[in-house]
């Protein structure tokens, strides 16, 4: 989890085979989001992240990407942890919470469907991380740490060829690569993915930014929420908060990426990525202006919802503080709706919510759906929100 981590060896066994389970249904928010592993045996799972994209190829299917995953047994003993990222896939009903995912055995394993069997790591573990300040690697035997892709955006491919695939019916991950010690944790590098869920195998995967030589990788470079558009460039946005007191984000920015996909796979290439300046555009990420004006992020999420163009879900406080942006364009303008908190956050006990996530597949005329880790929980849920 992104607040508190322990490092527990993965025991569990026997991930079950694929069988025939019972009638469900998706449920009415706010509700936690399920897997029949879940469901059939009685354990849970606690993740974080929480990112969907429907499946291009199977109506009504998405799929969802999760970061670190702890197994717990019915009496809530943690009996397995997978570091890095999750992935399950199940039908969405707009207006619903999916309460019938199966989760996918790691990539390129046959993904057979529906399953109970548990959760299994999904990106592979990233190699060449270290131990701040050392040579040491990064997970390396003794050294209480684990080396972790972290999944940050989930988004259709484009319409062109991707390693001899169809693009558009491949889904796009972006990822930062971590190395987590002691309950912290530092960004070294910065990738992306292809994945073709037909087959259940990452194409593609390239380091976009790799780890400096000292110290972490800058923030700017930790993109995430991508959108390959019409115009020609994969979109990503990221976000800093500059100063908070008592729990707020009292100032930050919003920064917005481009790369082109249709003249090239700019996606793969560091020298192509640019950055909005607030006029033009520039490979100098020092230069790029917060694209949300008056921005407080925490964290920020950025969608492209059908008949409301670009969304962007900002977090503004630790108690559950959200504000709405929308726009017409990637670059704006953007203009803010009110400050809300999200159902179920103000009065958590444990921790605080986070990873607020827009899901534009089970969204209404009527409702906003976001999900978050709730730690009271431990799990990621959606609420409902008016529009």
């Amino acid at each position: 989890m992104r607040i508190s981590r322990a490092l527990i060896t993965l025991v569990v066994a026997g991930a079950a085979l694929t069988v025939p389970v019972a009638a469900l249904a998706d449920v009415p928010p706010p509700a936690r989001v399920v897997s029949r592993y879940e469901t059939a045996g009685g354990n849970t799972v606690s993740r974080d992240c929480g990112y969907s994209a429907t499946l291009p190829s199977a109506s009504g299917q998405a799929l969802w990407t999760f970061c670190d995953t702890a197994i717990n047994d019915p009496a809530g003993t943690t009996i397995g942890f997978i570091g890095g990222s999750t992935a399950a896939v199940g039908s969405y009903t707009a207006g619903q919470v999916p309460s019938t995912l199966s989760e996918l055995p790691t990539p390129p394993a046959a993904p057979a469907v529906p399953s109970t069997r548990a959760p299994a790591p999904f990106l592979p573990t990233p190699i060449g991380l270290v131990l701040p300040g050392t040579s040491t690697a990064c997970g390396a035997s003794g050294t209480s740490s684990y080396a972790a892709s972290w999944i940050s955006g989930l988004a259709r491919g484009p319409n062109r060829t991707i390693s001899g695939r169809n693009g558009s019916s491949l889904l796009f991950l972006t990822y930062s690569n971590v190395c987590v010690y002691n309950n912290a944790w530092t960004t070294q590098s910065y990738g992306v993915t292809f994945y073709d869920p037909a087959t259940n195998q990452l194409v593609g995967a390239a380091t976009v930014f790799p780890r400096p030589a000292a110290g972490e990788l800058p923030w700017q470079r930790r993109l995430g929420s991508p959108t390959f558009a019409a115009d020609g460039y994969l979109y990503l946005y990221t976000s800093l908060c500059t100063s908070s007191a008592f729990g707020a984000c009292g100032d930050g920015t919003v920064i917005l990426a481009r790369t082109p996909w249709s003249a090239s796979t700019g996606w793969s290439t560091a020298a192509s990525y640019q950055y909005w300046t607030g006029t033009t555009w520039s490979t100098d990420p020092a230069t790029a202006v917060s694209a949300l004006p008056g921005a407080r992020p925490f964290g920020v999420d950025v969608r492209v919802f059908p008949g409301r163009g670009y969304v962007a879900i900002e977090q503004t406080t630790i108690a559950g503080h959200y504000r709405v942006w929308s726009a017409a364009a990637p670059t704006g303008p953007w203009t803010a709706g009110a400050e809300n908190v999200l159902p179920g956050c103000a009065d958590t006990t444990t921790s605080w919510c986070y990873a607020f996530i827009g899901h534009p597949e089970l969204s209404t005329s009527t409702s906003l759906y976001i999900s978050h880790y709730q730690p009271d929980d431990k799990h990621v849920r959606v609420v409902a929100v008016p529009w």
